[in-house]
């Protein structure tokens, strides 16, 4: 055994160094050396995952949550290839995260040892920065940088291959705290007065925005534009909260699989302002210009999506600020004229999307008292149930658009799936809880989703971790009904294969308990609320299993009342 610093040592006081508090992690043998050091270093402890996607997923929710970078760690091998899918959703959402996975002695590595393999090759589609460290003096400097990269915009994921020989040599390279990129950066003035120019030809122009505006805090700077120019602001690639939820001119979330559905939902519109957003991204686009022929202006730090697709105005800079300096711009020029038609505008806007909104919860309503609950009927229902000052995990998928109309979650408390890949929310959640230990938090979760990261229950249990899972039990996957229904139609007779998740059913509350959590099976929509509260009253990890029903009704006729 090497006495004195290790390289382990050196990489846990390079985390230590730049703030990093906790490793969310899946042990393995390659990663030993490490794991062993990590007790003889205060500040830093290890958050234990049974599966290296749940780990990445409990670093994207504990990144998402506090705004640094995430930091993972991962076995050889087979355990990075079960972390791939989680990295994909991190990569495509743009999550800072640092992935540290464990690799053979380099003096062995012809012989090819069991669990070894070109991990960089691996990551690398789904990494920011993937890369090998090759001596053991590098290592504080290829940390540094590696957080550096994950932080700067556009964000992701960065994985480290170690390997063990180098985690246990001496290493004398110095820690410093990383430099990281200050990121509120101002547009090119003539980038604004171009989309200012655009804008002020517009009749009737609308918003579309992103996890750019969270990231950056510019939901007042985007309300203040959608006012002044009577826009709806509707939700482009957006997993998290970026429009108050209060706002009068809050429209739908753009349908995230049919291209189709976008083509019709911003048909109206003469000009669109994209703020922080990928423009578009859906499971079936449109082949083409995903706006048509339409201006466009697209406003953000990342320039691969910046006109990627669509020939825009591009403003590139820090949201917040270019927003701002939007509004300044328009204000300063808009003749009086203008000024009112829009200000008319906003009213009839704000009326039509409020209409919208009431007819949908009418709808909705119009289903409370079946049996099995209704899925909206058990939303709404948790939502009326939750404390106020409580953070939310949101994976229901198929029921996205409910959940919108009955959350009312401030910036930086509501969090959703990104990437498109499912099976996060459960372990999400912990990551959450852990970035604010204080604070209730709750996830809810479909069933189907839920069984892909299970195994975060017993992560919170070991860890004393009290959050609260409201799984919604609909005993299928019921996105893939309604995508197979608008794939092929509604045909009488046809089966959804393998969209049904029966014989036997899933008893969410037995396998809480055999985890070490409360586990208790809801069934009546009066019984949600205390529940709930009882849950959080005793501080504990627990899992309602409500049982809603996974019928398909028919897709709305609007979109404006879905999120």
């Amino acid at each position: 055994m090497t006495v004195g610093r290790t390289g382990a040592d050196a990489f846990l006081e390079q985390l230590i160094a730049a703030g990093v508090r906790w490793i969310f992690g899946n042990p393995g043998t390659t990663e030993q050396a490490v794991l062993d050091k990590i007790q003889d270093h205060d500040g830093i402890d290890l958050v234990v995952a049974l599966h290296e996607g749940a780990a990445v997923a409990a670093a994207e929710g504990y990144a998402r949550a506090t705004g640094a970078v995430g930091a993972v760690l991962v076995h050889a091998g087979p355990g990075l290839g079960n972390a791939l899918g989680a990295l994909y959703n991190a990569r495509a959402g743009q999550t800072p995260l640092l992935v540290y996975v464990g690799q053979a002695e380099r003096r062995t590595f012809y012989l090819e040892p069991t669990l070894s393999g070109d991990f960089t090759a691996f990551a690398a589609p789904w990494a920011k920065w993937a890369y090998e460290i090759r001596s053991t003096e590098e290592i504080p400097a290829v940390l540094r940088r590696a957080l550096k990269v994950a932080s700067t915009p556009p964000r992701g994921p960065v994985v480290l291959s170690v390997p063990i020989d180098l985690t246990v040599a001496p290493c004398e390279a110095a820690v410093v705290p990383p430099s990281l990129v200050p990121t509120a950066v101002r547009p090119d003035p003539a980038a604004v007065a171009e989309a200012t120019r655009i804008l002020l030809g517009a009749r009737a122009p609308a918003l579309v925005v992103g996890d750019g505006v969270a990231s950056s805090g510019a939901i007042a700077e985007v309300a203040a534009l959608a006012r002044l120019c009577g826009a709806p602001i509707f939700g482009g690639s957006m997993s998290q909260v970026c429009v108050d939820p209060e706002e009068p001119l809050r429209a739908a979330r753009l349908p995230a699989v049919e291209g189709a559905g976008v083509e019709k939902i911003l048909g109206p519109y003469d000009v669109i302002v994209a703020i922080g957003t990928k423009v578009l991204q859906q499971i079936f686009p449109v082949p083409g210009q995903p706006l048509g022929a339409r201006p466009v202006i697209h406003i953000g730090l990342d320039p691969w999506e910046l006109a990627k697709s669509q020939p825009s105005a591009v403003v590139f800079g820090d949201e917040r600020v270019a927003v701002g300096e939007l509004v300044e711009g328009l204000s300063a020029q808009l003749p009086p004229d203008r000024r009112a038609a829009w200000a008319e505008r906003a009213t009839a806007v704000a009326a039509a999307l409020a209409g919208a909104r009431e007819r949908a919860i009418a709808a909705d309503r119009a289903g409370f008292g079946a049996s099995p609950m209704t899925a909206e009927q058990a939303l709404a229902e948790i939502a009326a149930a939750i404390p106020a000052d409580a953070y939310v995990v949101d994976e229901t998928i198929s029921n996205y658009g409910a959940a919108a109309r009955y959350f009312h979650l401030g910036a930086g408390r509501w969090f959703r799936g990104r990437g498109g890949g499912v099976g996060v929310g459960m372990a999400m959640a912990v990551g959450v809880q852990v970035a604010h230990p204080g604070r209730p938090v709750l996830a809810v979760v479909g069933d189907g989703s839920a069984m892909y990261s299970l195994t975060a229950v017993w992560t919170a249990a070991h860890h004393d971790l009290p959050i609260v899972w409201a799984i919604l039990n609909n005993r299928s996957y019921r996105l893939l009904k309604q995508n197979t229904v608008s794939y092929r139609g509604a045909v009488p007779g046809r089966a959804f294969v393998g969209a049904d998740l029966t014989g036997p059913e899933l008893d969410f509350a037995s396998l809480a308990k055999g985890m070490g959590a409360q586990g208790l099976r809801v069934t009546e929509p009066g019984q949600i609320g205390p529940a709930i509260r009882n849950a959080f009253a005793g501080r504990a990890p627990a899992v309602l299993d409500v049982v809603v029903g996974g019928d398909l009704a028919p897709p709305p006729a609007g979109g404006g009342a879905r999120s």
